[in-house]
């Protein structure tokens, strides 16, 4: 890690909250093991159509993290930070014959929430075009929205200095703004809109995924290995910067996150 990286996570993660006195948060989690191995019968792929999902987070596993993933107002300053997932519809997949198109009609993100979600909207994301070091206003928006969503606890939680962080899934369905998706590598993004928590702050960390083999993979699409990118103007990355960089991550895991796309294939 670069002396600049290292010295801004130290400065964050020293001012993060004690009980109930808040100051800023750090911008990514490395999380302690919970001694807690969850089935994960609340993979979001039993009740929806997944054409794509990364996979559960593992607090067990190797490097578990979860990077910054919400737009809050806190005490009057507003901490940004959008995590774009890199996502691949393949040409092909087996079973189908010639081509494969996607129509989707969801997305979701596996986030790590302390100490209780307050959002009611999300904002949500479809883009090609993102490349390390780019301008985000140059990429092409595919599909984008502020939607309402829904929480569902996935039974697993990061534990950070003492505090547990309960993983949610925040599902956005209903989606018909999005063009028919041709093969090829798309980014995404779902972040949670935090206005007037409750307590005064909130934290959002959308959960990484380090195993090799994660439980409940499914396909046909895929996640791109060390391709998702991370931008925030509170946290000085206002150019798409590697998750995985000394700046953001470490690099200590994020190397792919918990997300998925719901919706269907055609051919």
């Amino acid at each position: 890690m670069s002396n600049r990286g290292l010295l801004a996570l130290v400065a964050l993660s020293s001012a993060l909250f004690t009980g109930a006195a808040l100051a800023t948060p750090p911008i990514v989690i490395p999380l302690q093991q919970d001694g807690v191995t969850s089935p994960g019968t609340q993979e979001p792929c039993i009740d929806n159509n997944c054409l794509f999902y990364a996979g559960d987070f593992d607090s067990n596993g190797p490097n578990p993290v979860g990077l910054w993933n919400q737009v809050a107002n806190i005490n009057g300053v507003v901490i940004d930070g959008t995590v774009y997932v890199p996502f691949t519809v393949p040409r092909r997949y087996k079973g189908a014959k010639g081509r494969t198109d996607w129509g989707v009609t969801g997305l979701f993100g596996n986030i790590q929430n302390y100490p209780s979600p307050s959002a009611t909207q999300v904002t949500w994301s479809i883009v090609t075009g993102a490349i390390a070091g780019g301008n985000p206003s140059k990429a092409t928006v595919v599909c984008s929205g502020t939607s309402a969503f829904t929480t569902t606890a996935t039974g697993r939680a990061g534990l950070y200095s003492g505090t547990s962080y309960q993983e949610l899934t925040y599902l956005v369905t209903g989606i018909t703004s999005c063009p028919t998706l041709a093969s090829g590598t798309y980014w995404m993004t779902v972040v949670p809109q935090v206005t007037s928590p409750p307590n005064g702050f909130e934290y959002n960390y959308l959960s990484d995924v380090e195993d090799v083999s994660p439980p409940n993979l499914v396909g046909p699409g895929s996640e791109p290995v060390d391709d998702s990118l991370f931008i925030s103007q509170f946290f000085g990355q206002t150019s798409f910067t590697l998750a995985n960089s000394a700046n953001v991550c470490g690099p200590v895991g994020c190397d792919e996150f918990s997300v998925g796309v719901i919706g269907t294939a055609s051919h």
